[in-house]
C-alpha cells in the first residue's frame, strides 16, 4: 500500500535542507553526520531517511534546489528587453544578492559537490554550465571583438563568477558595504575594464 504524504511534507523537507546546508557549510560534508543533521532538526535519523535515502542525496537536494533557482532567475534576466550592459548589471546584482542571502549554499557548492556520485555531480555541473553560457552571451553582446576567440569565452565568464563566488568566503551582508553596493562595484570594475580594447 502506498504511503500517503503528510500535508506538511514539503515544509519539513525544507527545514531539513536549511539546517543541513548550515551544518555542512560549517563542518564540511565529511565532518557533518546524519546524526548531526537530525540533532539540528530536533528529529531522529529515521525521520531524515524518510526524506533522503543517504547523506549524498541530501547534499544533492541542497545544491540542486539552489542552482536550479539561480538558473531560472538569471536566465529570465539575460532575456529581458534591455541593453546588454544593463542586463549584465542586473545579472550580477541578482547573483550577489542571492549569494549574500545564501552564503552557506555557495560554500557547499565550492567545497562539497566533489562528494556527490558521478551522475549527480555531472547534473550540477551541467546547470553551472548553463549559468556560464548565460554570462558568455551577455559578454559577447557587450564586446563582440573581445569575445571573438572562442577559447577566451569561458575564461572571461569564469573570471567574473570566481570574483563573486570567492567574495562570499569573507563577505558579510551586514557589514559596511551592502550587497547592492558590492554588486554595483563588481559590475563597474569588470565592465569598465572589459569595454576597453579588443
Amino acid at each position: 500500500m502506498t504511503r500517503v504524504r503528510a500535508n506538511d511534507y514539503e515544509l519539513k523537507k525544507q527545514v531539513i535542507l536549511d539546517r543541513a546546508v548550515a551544518l555542512i557549510a560549517q563542518k564540511g560534508f565529511d565532518g557533518a553526520t546524519m546524526s548531526d543533521v537530525a540533532a539540528a532538526c530536533g528529529a531522529s535519523k529515521s525521520h531524515l531517511y524518510h526524506y533522503f535515502a543517504s547523506k549524498e542525496d541530501l547534499l544533492y537536494a541542497i545544491v540542486k534546489e539552489h542552482i536550479t533557482g539561480q538558473v531560472a532567475e538569471l536566465s529570465a534576466i539575460a532575456q529581458e528587453p534591455r541593453p546588454a550592459a544593463e542586463r549584465f548589471q542586473r545579472f550580477v546584482a541578482s547573483f550577489v544578492q542571492e549569494g549574500a542571502k545564501s552564503r552557506n549554499h555557495h560554500l557547499v557548492l565550492m567545497n562539497d559537490i566533489k562528494f556527490l556520485p558521478p551522475v549527480q555531480r555531472e547534473d550540477v555541473r551541467t546547470l553551472e554550465q548553463e549559468l556560464m553560457q548565460l554570462m558568455v552571451g551577455l559578454l559577447r553582446e557587450i564586446n563582440p571583438e573581445r569575445m571573438a576567440r572562442a577559447e577566451v569565452n569561458s575564461p572571461y565568464a569564469l573570471l567574473l563568477f570566481g570574483m563573486v563566488i570567492w567574495t562570499f568566503t569573507w563577505y558579510e551582508r551586514n557589514g559596511p558595504i551592502t550587497p547592492a553596493e558590492l554588486a554595483e562595484r563588481i559590475s563597474a570594475l569588470f565592465l569598465d575594464g572589459f569595454r576597453s580594447g579588443g
